[in-house]
């Protein structure tokens, strides 16, 4: 700056050295009358005045949100405090007193019962929240409150990891002392031995220098380098706004602080197992995310891309794998790192499993399930097959495409039935089958039959899953970085979420979320987290379905994008682009204003022609078919209840009060019953109750009347179903919106 000496600015550079510095970025004045005793912690815990007040802003925004509304995965969670505070733990998994079963793994079984310690113990809340049956489907506002803030509280394990994650990370080659660490100790001690001491006499102790180690050891720690020589280019104010887009991030506040669940608690524990990647930290790493996985088994999708990544930093670095057979000292090493990562790794699962199977052994009895029922039991909660291909609502991917090609063949060939005849027999095989009509078409849970195109497998998901990872995690297995591995943990997720079996809508945050430091390394990651980020929240919008959530969301969501959004593309650069790029560019611009006229009408102009209109359409057609099906029942019975009152004489008075009932137009079901039991009187009657006159005159009456009957209610089905199916075609567009939303955004 102009005026200032050279000396001036020395002075100036000592004093702030001078100042506490604890937590960085101006919070050290915030800090200072804790100085001495967080100087003993690290500064990447530590938070910043920025981190604070950007907390604090968010914690007003989720408070400002308790009395929306909540779905039902707020009971689920509930119930599943209630499960874990009523139940031996060997019965959790086996309750079925509600159809909010539990159905995630032991891990986070223990974390619902910690949430509920301050209700059981301490009296916090509603006394019924952790009550099995009292508490059924209880949402007072004291019980709202303290879910509420659970959500709240636990997501600072999401805020500590994003803190983490906007400080710099370790810089530099590994040193000989850092090897040491690294490398098994006994090969340490063999190159120790095998040394010769230095002159003065002076023991043998590890070179100064990582050129002395011997070649298979420097080998080793010249890969692992190369991994960690990857790491993303780093800004302090640009990490701390892509952990901001985070922790404020739409789709979190949509389904964590509204519909209700807990991904911010479990995305913090990704974090950290990213956090300890780029901070080579590799079996803390492994441990974080083994742990991860027992508290909820979705993450399985990244599984691949951390083993590929522990594999090639940890246990066989690249070159090292060529060198397995020339240098015995190498493959060992490789070897006793292999299985203390499995170690490592399944330590988790023995910690989440094991007091599982101590209380079946220890206090179950010959009554209940041994410990192989336990845990087929809970393999059969975590993975249910039988929900079907889809979810209730479609997550925006492959197969909701595949289903909504299948709804339009469909339409298609009930108005062109000529069409079918171009088509393979296998693909048209389901057209008459009801289920298969009505099966993907209704947003309900369960199994998904196609009418047209073939169904799909688990197995099919499965393969076409491994195909889609594939060349991430070849990739990665190349030449594996930092970088590398954030990709691969996007791509692999988002094979999942693309092919997975009944994924749910909200698995597109595991591809966001992962994908967010990568978003400013270039304009092409760029382009991809704004066309990923504009499709993903979109395709959560309907899980908000109510009027007064609608506003907030909108708002919400257009608000983060600029702010994020604006930023983020300063930070940039963006190329020259070429002609084809420049058209690519045009069509992702056009599918975002796609989004646009999406919203207006799934918001507004839906809701304005269907609600009403839909209501008297099935009222009107459900008067209409009820009408038609007396009248006919009515017609139909007539005959036969006269037929029958003129041969069965202990029936009259029966067969008079059902006359006039079904003259009263009773219904159906009612009409259908008389003339059924006065056939069946007539048939099965004993011979003493029929009257003298059973001529062939009478035989050949009640014949016809039968006939007669049988033909009305012909006739009466020929009317009614054709009104039941257009009921139900006007019923279905209140799936509409999801299924065009789900569809666009896939």
């Amino acid at each position: 700056m102009p005026g200032r000496t050279p000396s001036s600015r020395v002075a100036s550079s000592s004093s702030t050295a001078a100042a506490p510095a604890v937590g960085g970025g101006g919070g050290g004045a915030f800090f200072s009358p804790l100085s001495p005793l967080l100087s003993m912690i690290p500064g990447w815990v530590i938070p910043s005045q920025t981190h604070i007040d950007l907390l604090l802003l968010s914690m007003v925004i989720k408070v400002l949100l308790f009395p929306t509304y909540h779905s039902t995965d707020f009971e689920v969670h509930r119930n599943w405090l209630a499960i874990t505070h009523s139940l031996p733990l060997r019965q959790w998994y086996f309750d079925a007193g509600s159809q909010w079963t539990l159905d995630y793994p032991p891990f986070f079984a223990y974390f619902s019962y910690i949430l509920g310690i301050p209700n059981r113990w301490f009296g916090w809340g509603d006394a019924r929240i952790t009550a099995l049956v009292d508490g059924l489907e209880l949402a007072n506002p004291s019980t709202k409150t303290y879910m509420r803030v659970s959500v709240v509280i636990t997501e600072l394990v999401l805020g500590a990891a994003l803190v983490a994650h906007s400080r710099a990370p370790r810089q530099g080659r590994l040193s000989p002392g850092h090897l040491e660490r690294q490398i098994n100790e006994h090969q340490v001690r063999a190159f120790r031995t095998s040394s010769s001491p230095p002159t003065g006499g002076a023991a043998a102790t590890i070179p100064e220098t990582a050129t002395q180690l011997p070649p298979s050891i420097r080998l080793l720690g010249k890969k692992t380098t190369r991994f960690f020589g990857g790491a993303l280019d780093f800004d302090e104010a640009t990490a701390t706004l892509l952990a901001a887009s985070v922790f404020f991030h739409p789709g979190l506040i949509i389904i964590d602080h509204i519909h209700f669940q807990y991904n911010g608690f479990l995305f913090g524990v990704l974090l950290w197992a990213i956090w300890a990647a780029r901070e080579r930290r590799l079996l803390l790493c492994a441990i974080l995310f083994s742990s991860l996985l027992n508290l909820k088994h979705i993450y399985v999708y990244i599984a691949p891309a951390f083993t590929v990544f522990l594999l090639r930093t940890y246990v066989i670095p690249p070159g090292a794998e060529s060198k397995l057979r020339t240098h015995p000292d190498i493959f060992f090493l490789a070897i006793e790192r292999l299985l203390g990562l499995a170690l490592v790794t399944l330590l988790p699962f023995a910690i989440s499993i094991g007091p599982l199977v101590y209380d079946t052994l220890a206090n179950g009895d010959v009554s209940e399930p041994g410990v192989g029922g336990v845990l087929s039991q809970l393999l059969s909660r975590l993975f249910p097959f039988s929900r079907g291909l889809n979810h209730a609502y479609w997550a925006p991917n492959a197969w909701a495409l595949w289903t909504f090609a299948d709804r339009v063949a469909l339409k298609l060939l009930r108005h062109r039935p000529s069409l079918g005849q171009l088509l393979p027999v296998y693909f048209s095989r389901n057209i008459g089958n009801a289920s298969a009509v009505s099966s993907a078409s209704r947003g309900l849970v369960g199994d998904t039959t196609f009418a047209v195109l073939p169904s799909i497998a688990p197995s099919v998901c499965f393969a076409l899953t491994l195909l889609a990872m594939l060349p991430f995690l070849a990739y990665l297995w190349a030449r594996p970085s930092y970088r590398r591995f954030l990709a691969a943990l996007t791509g692999c997720a988002f094979a999942s979420f693309l092919f997975g079996w009944h994924v749910h809508e909200k698995a597109i945050l595991l591809v966001l979320i992962p994908f967010t430091p990568l978003a400013v390394q270039s304009y092409t990651h760029f382009r991809i987290w704004t066309l990923l980020s504009a499709a993903g929240i979109v395709s959560l919008f309907p899980l908000l379905f109510e009027v007064r959530e609608t506003p907030i969301k909108l708002a919400y969501s257009v608000l983060w994008a600029l702010m994020v959004g604006g930023q983020l593309k300063r930070k940039v650069y963006r190329p020259v682009p070429s002609n084809l790029g420049l058209i690519i560019h045009f069509l992702e611009d056009l599918y975002l204003l796609g989004l646009i006229p999406l919203q207006i009408y799934v918001d507004v102009v839906h809701p304005m022609l269907f609600s009403s209109a839909s209501t008297a359409a099935v009222g009107t057609g459900a008067g209409s078919v009820a009408g038609a099906a007396v009248s006919a029942a009515a017609a139909a019975a007539a005959p036969v209840v006269s037929a029958a009152m003129s041969i069965v004489q202990p029936a009259v008075t029966p067969l008079r009060s059902v006359e006039t009932a079904v003259a009263g137009g009773l219904g159906s079901v009612t009409a259908a019953a008389a003339a059924g039991a006065a056939a069946a009187v007539a048939a099965v009657a004993p011979t003493g109750i029929l009257a003298a006159d059973t001529s062939s005159a009478t035989s050949t009456g009640v014949a016809a009347a039968v006939a007669g009957a049988a033909g009305s209610l012909a006739e009466a089905t020929g009317k009614v179903l054709p009104a039941v199916a257009q009921a139900a075609d006007e019923g279905s567009l209140e799936f509409l919106p999801l299924m065009l939303t789900s569809v666009y955004c896939a």
